[in-house]
């Protein structure tokens, strides 16, 4: 792929960026927070959101997308949770083009600024948007930006700690015609389903409402094949990798609350000292993260523990190629509520979940998903349905003229080392109301299991990365509070 322009915005940029912070930026892309006690938050517009407004989409047709969206995504998350794959595979494919995010942010990026929007994924680390002259590019709404109109734009060397974070990358041609400049960081990503994006790693000012950040890291991206829809035009990676907006502004922490899909509010996000969650309440959990060195930018819980209702499943045992404390170890009977400060392991268990918020809907492990379906089974007295309009496995026939609400379904737990997340009933299945069928927001897969946005509404989800834990508090994400 031909970078010839990239010298043109080059040589403009590094006019206006001192010579001494630009090699700075290069090796220590993290220090553009102002200060460690600021906080910074942003409002989370649902990806279909104004499709919502000016086409009147039903309910049913918003789920509909989303679920679908959450399948092309585990497809194209799924090829690379493989044990041959080494610790840099998240940073290097990223799985964001084949899904497209469910949650926007509006940003802004250069000198003089370019507002954008890009989809939030804490499966991901890299922030990136679509750069002119886009060679190979999907349809966006908003403006391509055009890094030549910055003055404080600037590319990153081929030769850089910064570009070796990525795993694919090479060397670009900075020059127009010349031969001798070829230090221009070039990347490249695969994703599922023959969907990839490549471009210039870059440097340039991004803009948080009012506060401005010098020399954030991003991907310039002048091809993207098989992109997200239209309304997203980059991607802000959340994850745990070097090259992720909170390992950048070096943010210790942050919140995110989402309310429900029915509701039509837009969540919210907190990064900074402000990102807390409820203290005092009687279902808080605290759960420690999993560093698992295949997955190193994702969230990793150990899931060591399910049940239905007052029923647990049997204890989990190992089946990948993981390490675990104890893979045998039983897990107690869950009780109503958390008890508070979470502890126990720290070694990523077979069964662990990847929390992911660009998902929808929550996929288990398939032997997992297998048993929970047999007790569901049990639980709800309620024939099985098939054919749900929405793409859900599994569905329960409702009475004739009688609403989800009016039937019983059991809450399911989650143990993370022991710590139990309880869902209700309004966390785990939908009314398809064409089909006459309560379905369950939860499908299969055969690899690691994945928490999605679904499971996660109306709670308070605070990462603390400087202690290395997870809190969920359940709470009103309508509220505002």
């Amino acid at each position: 792929m031909s970078v010839h322009h990239s010298a043109t915005y080059s040589a403009s940029a590094m006019e206006a960026i001192p010579l001494l912070l630009f090699l700075a930026l290069l090796v220590l892309p993290a220090h553009c927070l102002q200060s460690p006690r600021q906080s910074y938050h942003l409002e989370l517009a649902r990806v279909d959101a104004v499709d919502t407004e000016s086409l009147n989409i039903t309910d049913h047709e918003l789920l509909r997308r989303a679920i679908q969206r959450s399948r092309n995504r585990l497809a194209s998350i799924m090829p690379r949770l493989s044990p041959t794959r080494h610790s840099k595979v998240v940073v290097g494919e990223a799985p964001v083009l084949s899904a497209g995010g469910e949650y926007l942010v509006k940003l802004g990026l250069g000198t003089p600024q370019h507002c954008f929007t890009a989809a939030i994924d804490t499966a991901s680390d890299l922030i990136w948007t679509q750069c002119q002259p886009c060679v190979k590019c999907y349809r966006q709404q908003d403006p391509v930006f055009n890094p030549m109109a910055s003055t404080t734009y600037a590319v990153v060397p081929c030769n850089s700690d910064t570009c070796d974070e990525l795993d694919t990358h090479r060397c670009g041609r900075s020059g127009s015609s010349d031969d001798d400049d070829d230090d221009v960081c070039q990347y490249t990503y695969t994703y599922g389903g023959n969907s990839t994006t490549r471009g210039t790693l870059a440097v340039d000012k991004l803009t948080i409402g009012d506060d401005a950040f010098h020399g954030v890291v991003f991907g310039c991206s002048s091809s993207s094949v098989g992109g997200p829809p239209a309304q997203v035009s980059g991607v802000v990676g959340l994850g745990r990798g070097p090259l992720s907006l909170v390992s950048q502004l070096s943010v210790r922490r942050f919140m995110y609350c989402l309310p429900p899909p029915a509701s039509r509010s837009a969540g919210r996000l907190v990064l900074g000292a402000d990102a807390t969650a409820i203290r005092n309440a009687s279902d808080r959990i605290v759960v420690p993260m999993s560093i698992n060195p295949r997955y190193p930018s994702y969230y990793y819980l150990n899931l060591n523990g399910m049940s239905i209702g007052d029923k647990a499943m049997t204890s989990f045992r190992s089946t990948m190629n993981a390490t675990t404390p104890d893979p045998n170890t039983n897990v107690a009977a869950p009780p109503v509520s958390g008890d508070g400060e979470g502890g126990g392991g720290t070694g990523p268990n077979a069964y662990g979940m990847i929390i992911d918020i660009a998902s929808t809907i929550t996929f288990l492990e398939e032997s997992l998903y297998e048993e929970l379906v047999d007790d569901l089974e049990e639980e709800i007295r309620l024939p099985r349905g098939s054919g749900s309009n929405l793409g859900l496995d599994l569905c329960f026939i409702l009475p004739e003229g009688v609403t989800m609400s009016h039937v019983y379904a059991p809450p399911m737990s989650l143990a993370f080392d022991g710590q139990w997340l309880r869902l209700e009933k309004e966390q785990l299945f939908v009314e398809d109301r064409e089909s006459g069928m309560m379905c369950l927001m939860i499908g299969k897969t055969d690899g690691v299991s994945i928490l999605g946005n679904y499971q996660q509404q109306n709670i308070q989800v605070m990462y603390n990365l400087r202690r290395g834990r997870i809190t969920f508090v359940n709470t009103n994400c309508e509220s505002g509070r």
